[in-house]
């Protein structure tokens, strides 16, 4: 796969404004062709990670948004790094208060990957344009 081109991105740090955020994420899925419900999908997405930034890496991170001819991409970024790939659950986890995040996004998107890397850990959350 090729390296991605964040000449058209939009950045924003992670806050707590959740619904400013999901906004900005459905107003550019929708610009991008996504329906109605998988523009909520990916704006519900977002808001589990971001909902991590701040539980878990008091709340320093940024949103990134992009385009591209096939997919829309939104990388949550957690400039602490406490996200692992082995946190990521195959199969739906037991039922508790909490934990269903990371199942969900994966559930949810096109594509789901956690990175980690040298201090700091990325969601990736992708919703092709066409299915």
């Amino acid at each position: 796969m090729s390296t991605p081109s964040y000449d058209n991105a939009v950045e924003r740090p992670v806050s707590l404004d959740l619904a400013g955020l999901r906004g900005l994420v459905y107003e550019h899925a929708r610009r991008t062709g996504l329906t109605q419900a998988r523009a909520d999908d990916l704006a519900l997405a977002v808001n589990e990670a971001v909902t991590n930034v701040l539980d878990h890496a008091e709340g320093r991170g940024r949103l990134r948004i992009w385009a591209d001819d096939r997919a829309l991409t939104v990388d949550v970024i957690d400039d602490v790094g406490v996200l692992d790939p082995s946190h990521c659950p195959d199969r739906r986890p037991e039922a508790k208060p909490r934990g269903f995040g990371l199942w969900m996004m994966r559930r949810l998107c096109d594509e789901f990957t956690v990175t980690r890397s040298s201090g700091s850990s990325r969601v990736r959350l992708r919703m092709y344009r066409a299915r």
